[in-house]
């Protein structure tokens, strides 16, 4: 009796131990290197993995790459990232040893359906159903462009953009698909990344006094803003933005979406333009020699008193011509953008005077 019972934990002991070196005499590795075909530079973060098993791995920095512990047989290993066309190789594991499959992958563009962002995520563009437009920033930056607004005007459908006076970076008045409300404001919604901003024209503080002199005019909240860093713009335009927004959005949202940072090396983009604007034409008034002439016409035949000649004196000044000259205008932008797969950095300095 005794006997068995130091022959049972001695058994016990033999099978834990040939448990696993029999798992690893029925398992091998596969290990390679995923490079770009054309350059033969690495590729970072692409996917290696085994059809039909929940095995696989992501290439280093370095393109390399391991799949450990996989079955001893005959699989099929596939290479992808977005940007490549996947590749697709037949391997054949050995116990206890390791394979090389070594990948290289084709560029290949990529088609991808157009995205419209929708208050808190984004939807396919097939599957909205509500009254939306989207604007292309890249289309929309032309000629001398100082804030959103003026890249929507004549671009949209049912967008009606009036400016408040002539003055640079003026405030203007947005309307999508006409006002709503006699007492309420009929102001669209601005959604910046995400984040609502304060549609109130800004006002830089003079007072309007005989010392200090006129106060400055309302200004479009959106000048802060340079064009060149917008990517996409879309617009809201029925009922159906209340549904995301609340009443906010009553009058139609405006999302704008700005440019992010790529990966890889840090690289430096700059763009820049010099404009000169002046009145196309002049109003066809009297000079003053004419108009004394006119005077002293209508005195003759009676039309006018004599005492109309008094004072003409001989000024000949056109005032239109001293209150308008021609404007020039320049604009500066610096951007930078690079980093990682995992963190990505944009930057960017505008100076724009108009």
């Amino acid at each position: 009796m005794s006997m068995i019972r130091k022959a049972i934990p001695a058994l016990i002991v033999s099978l834990s131990w040939a448990g696993p070196l029999l798992a690893q005499d029925q398992t091998g590795d596969i290990s390679g290197r995923v490079t770009d075909a054309m350059t033969l530079q690495p590729i970072a973060n692409a996917n290696v993995f085994i059809e039909g098993l929940l095995l696989g791995g992501v290439t280093t920095p370095q393109g390399t790459y391991v799949v450990s512990d996989v079955p001893v047989g005959t699989y099929q290993v596939r290479a992808s990232l977005i940007g490549y066309a996947p590749l697709t190789q037949a391997v054949t594991v050995t116990a206890g040893e390791t394979v090389t499959v070594d990948f290289s992958l084709q560029i290949q563009a990529v088609v991808m359906e157009e995205i419209v962002t929708t208050g808190y995520g984004t939807q396919r563009r097939l599957a909205i159903t509500g009254s939306v437009a989207t604007v292309d920033a890249a289309d929309a930056d032309r000629g001398v462009v100082s804030n959103v607004n003026e890249m929507l005007e004549g671009r949209v459908a049912g967008l009606l953009v009036t400016k408040n006076t002539g003055e640079p970076g003026a405030g203007q008045q947005i309307r999508i698909r006409g006002g709503t409300s006699l007492s309420a404001s009929n102001e669209p919604l601005y959604v910046i990344d995400g984040v609502a901003i304060s549609n109130v024209n800004t006002e830089a503080g003079l007072p309007d006094d005989a010392m200090s002199g006129p106060a400055s005019l309302p200004r479009s909240p959106l000048n802060l803003l340079n064009p060149s860093d917008i990517e996409k713009i879309t617009i809201l335009k029925d009922a159906a933005a209340a549904a995301i927004y609340g009443s906010r959005g009553a009058n139609g949202v405006i999302l704008i979406e700005t440019k992010q940072g790529a990966a890889g090396g840090v690289n430096f983009e700059y763009d820049g333009y010099a404009a000169v604007s002046s009145p196309a034409s002049s109003l066809d008034v009297l000079n003053g020699a004419e108009y004394r002439a006119f005077i002293q016409e209508q005195v003759s035949a009676g039309n006018l008193a004599a005492s109309r000649l008094d004072g003409l004196g001989s000024a000949n000044t056109d005032w239109e011509d001293e209150v308008t000259r021609t404007a020039v205008t320049q604009n500066h932008n610096l951007s930078f953008t690079g980093g990682t797969q995992a963190t990505r950095f944009r930057a960017s300095i505008n100076y724009m005077d108009q």
